[in-house]
């Protein structure tokens, strides 16, 4: 029995078919675009249609022009290969857009077939009529009103852009489109499983890191032909990336924009004063070129909730006129080049999350103090907290995330003696730090903790060796940490505190102490790695780098399952004897190619079995 295109459970036993079983032999194979329908089904074998690799796209696509010679043109045949491309491996797309071509023989019309494709598909009556219609079926079965709006959200990011599920979680929270009562731990973990629903439904892709999700190039014309209301108010959402802009787009009213989002382009100057008075996201991200915004573009923007000018390394000066934002939640200075914060800014007190990484200008942080309701505060890998600063940070009372960087080690210590704060820390960057009366103590921070990196200094470890021997771990563990950095530390002998952090996905050690011997001391959490515990080392580990170190024995003492594990690089580790995993992972990373004559040193368990 075969059923086609189903979007709900489907009772077999209602119209009159037996569950399919050995001992009655029947079998049912059903087709649908909802993994959560494979779930209630209780499909014995699921099989993804993945898109068409580009060849295979390619041979489907010239299909629709055998019998003419539309083709025989160089130029058509180029232009051919362009239009292919943004189909996406799509086979709808690639039949429904070859079928429209196949008997346009002018480099004009290919031409202009592109840039309505580019610009809006909707445009393209074809597209519209047999494919977007087609699609927003699977639109039309998300019957929560606000996943709809989140799916029409991701239209604003780049053509085949990773999209970073925390980025756009604070984004729909700066939107209002989710809001679980308040509760900011709750309304991100909905955020995450609206990510998970639109999965489930083939709407967003899954990509190499789990970090990450991503939209089909013909999806995401689908969610910008619905977010226009279906191609009738395109200015509603003006998508303009990757388009190689040199000023702002021409928008015939200025009135009627909501979203807006120019990122990847090379516009130099902003100058202009629209009226905007329903604009709520601006996305200008990702210029190179960027340098100056005029302080008249931001008076007109009263309900503007999200400003995101991220990674314009040009961007030296923010005008004062961005205190009219009154409206404004969330704002995205990181990776520019600002010498100075405006004064204004002090002013916006709707701000919830301010984000100012990688500047390293490193302007002054005084306006911080006025930002008493922020939520969300990054500023790591930009200037190094004082204790001045820690002073400010403590008046905000709703703070629930803080990323920092700092070269002090008194002062690190102030932050973590603060539980309010300590428990807040998400992101930290230890710059040239100097312990000399033993471990850091980071256990009040252990909880929120999700990145750490440590440059330079000296640092035996970063818990106290009685931690090591406890029983229990359900009170110290890093939970959320899931990427660790170090470079240049002297003092370790070994990195066993990782054993507390199961959801590390990236470790990178490089150029660290000559002492260190060991990544997991067996010696040292033998009391904890008992028979019958829980802990299962690096379980979610992808990716593990270990450069320059002289003495390293040993990563750890046993084989381990590392079923996630997709990278690893190991450079002038020359007393490194033994892996934690088998000899044929070790040629599928290709670990031969950086030292062939260490790898051939290296021994194995059962290694005449494996060879």
């Amino acid at each position: 029995m075969l059923l086609d295109d189903i979007w709900e459970k489907v009772k077999l036993k209602d119209i009159g078919i037996p569950f399919p079983s050995q001992a009655n032999g029947s079998k049912v194979v059903f087709t649908t675009r909802s993994k959560v329908v494979c779930g209630r089904m209780r499909s014995h074998h699921v099989l993804e249609v993945k898109k068409l690799d580009e060849e295979n796209a390619w041979e489907l696509f010239r299909r629709n022009f055998r019998g003419n010679n539309t083709l025989s043109d160089p130029e058509i045949l180029k232009l051919a290969r362009q239009l292919c491309e943004k189909c996406g491996g799509l086979p709808l797309a690639l039949n429904v857009i070859g079928e429209t071509m196949a008997y346009k023989t002018s480099v004009p019309e290919w031409q202009c077939a592109i840039d309505d494709l580019d610009s809006n598909a909707g445009g393209f009556p074809e597209v519209e009529d047999e494919i977007l219609k087609i699609l927003k079926f699977s639109y039309d079965d998300l019957k929560d009103e606000r996943v709809k709006q989140c799916f029409q959200y991701c239209a604003l990011f780049p053509q085949d852009a990773g999209i970073d599920k925390d980025v756009l979680v604070e984004y729909w929270i700066s939107e209002g489109i989710i809001d679980e009562g308040g509760d900011r731990k709750r309304t991100i973990n909905e955020g995450h499983k609206i990510i998970g629903d639109l999965v489930r439904a083939c709407l967003l892709m899954t990509v190499d890191t789990s970090e990450k999700v991503k939209m089909h190039d013909v999806l995401r014309q689908m969610a910008l032909w619905v977010a226009s209301s279906f191609g009738e108010k395109e200015e509603n959402f003006i998508v303009k990336t990757c388009a190689g802009l040199k000023d702002m787009p021409k928008v015939t009213d200025w009135k009627a924009v909501r979203r807006m989002s120019l990122g990847r382009n090379e516009i130099r100057d902003i100058s202009i004063s629209p009226d905007c008075p329903n604009l709520t996201t601006l996305l200008l991200t990702r210029s190179g070129t960027l340098a100056n915004i005029s302080g008249e573009f931001f008076l007109s923007m009263p309900k503007l909730v999200i400003l995101d000018l991220s990674t314009n390394i040009n961007l030296a000066k923010l005008p004062e006129e961005v205190s009219k934002l009154v409206s404004l939640r969330h704002l995205d200075l990181s990776r520019t080049c600002l010498e100075n914060l405006p004064e204004g800014l002090g002013k916006l007190t709707q701000l919830r999350y301010f984000a100012l990484r990688g500047v390293r200008t490193r302007p002054s942080l005084s306006v911080i103090s006025s930002l008493v309701n922020i939520e969300m505060l990054l500023l790591h890998d930009t200037t190094f907290v004082s204790r001045e600063l820690i002073d400010d940070i403590k008046l905000m009372k709703n703070l629930k995330g803080l990323g920092v960087s700092i070269n002090d080690v008194v002062v690190l210590k102030r932050l973590l003696s603060i539980p309010r704060l300590a428990s807040c820390i998400q992101h930290i960057t230890l710059e040239r730090v100097i312990s000399k009366d033993g471990p850091l103590q980071f256990e009040t921070a252990m909880a929120s903790l999700r990145s750490i990196e440590i440059q330079g200094g000296t640092i035996s470890d970063i818990m106290e060796h009685t931690r090591y021997g406890g029983r229990s771990t359900s009170a110290i563990s890093f939970q959320n940490l899931s990427v660790v950095k170090i470079s240049r530390v002297n003092g370790m002998q070994d990195l066993s505190w990782l054993v507390f952090a199961p959801n590390v996905i990236s470790i990178h050690v490089m150029w660290s102490s000559r002492e260190l011997q060991e990544i997991i001391s067996r010696e040292k959490v033998s009391g904890i790695l008992n028979e019958g515990s829980s802990i299962v080392p690096f379980r979610k580990l992808r990716e593990i780098q270990l450069r320059f170190f002289m003495e390293l024995k040993s990563i750890y003492w046993e084989r381990l399952e590392l079923p996630s594990l997709e990278r690893v690089f190991i450079m002038m580790c020359p007393k490194l004897k033994k892996l934690p995993f088998s000899k044929e992972r070790a040629y599928y990373f290709d670990l031969r190619a950086h030292n062939e004559e260490w790898f051939e040193r290296l021994e194995w368990e059962d290694e005449a079995i494996e060879d």
